[in-house]
């Protein structure tokens, strides 16, 4: 169910459409905000990020292989290779997840629940097999960014700057990324798509 809140940077009426929602940008002022079960808590930082050509964009809505879904919101990484989007969708049976869009590339992830510990970041090295669990884990790529802002509403905390590390590969036939922050590591499974695997309905 959606929850009405008012901003506490600029006074304005927002809509939070996810019960996974944690942070949120204003619509009217820019400003990022912490969502908490007692209310909202501006972080003090904002960010204006530039547009950039993509089919997607907040509010709009659209299928994957078929499964309805709405965008909610998009985080912007940096690193030193430039940036990549992500794209928070509710699907219509409110399961929430992203699409991560690098330079037309399309990857469909979910949250996963991380039941075993992970070697250490410094150990991974890139075109390795390492143990994940009762698997192997073949690691594509790793390394480090920056939160170069956000919009709409996310359900993770991401104020502009945050520093993450992450890590990149393919466990048991599927796409897998772990990103790890100062509050601890978040796994994230699911699968390449191609560009016809996703069709966004025309803005009304």
């Amino acid at each position: 169910m959606a929850r009405q809140l008012t901003c506490p940077s600029c006074g304005g009426s927002l809509t939070i459409e996810s019960s996974f929602t944690t942070f949120l940008v204003c619509t009217y002022c820019g400003a990022s905000l912490y969502v908490r079960d007692s209310g909202i808590d501006v972080t003090g930082k904002t960010a204006q990020l530039a547009e950039y050509p993509s089919r997607f964009s907040i509010g709009a809505r659209g299928q994957v292989r078929g499964r309805g879904f709405r965008v909610l919101g998009r985080i912007r990484y940096k690193n030193v290779d430039g940036f990549w989007d992500e794209w928070f969708l509710q699907f219509v049976d409110q399961q929430v997840g992203w699409i991560t869009e690098d330079e037309g590339d399309l990857t469909l992830v979910f949250k996963s629940k991380l039941t075993f510990p992970v070697p250490p970041y410094e150990q991974l090295r890139v075109g390795s097999f390492v143990p994940f669990g009762k698997d192997r884990l073949f690691l594509s790529e790793k390394g480090e960014a920056q939160i170069a802002g956000a919009e709409g509403e996310i359900s993770l905390n991401a104020p502009p700057g945050k520093a993450i590390r992450y890590v990149e590969g393919n466990v048991a036939n599927k796409a897998m990324r772990l990103m790890l922050d100062d509050q601890g590591i978040v796994l994230y499974t699911g699968e390449p798509l191609e560009f016809n695997d996703v069709t966004i309905a025309p803005a009304e």
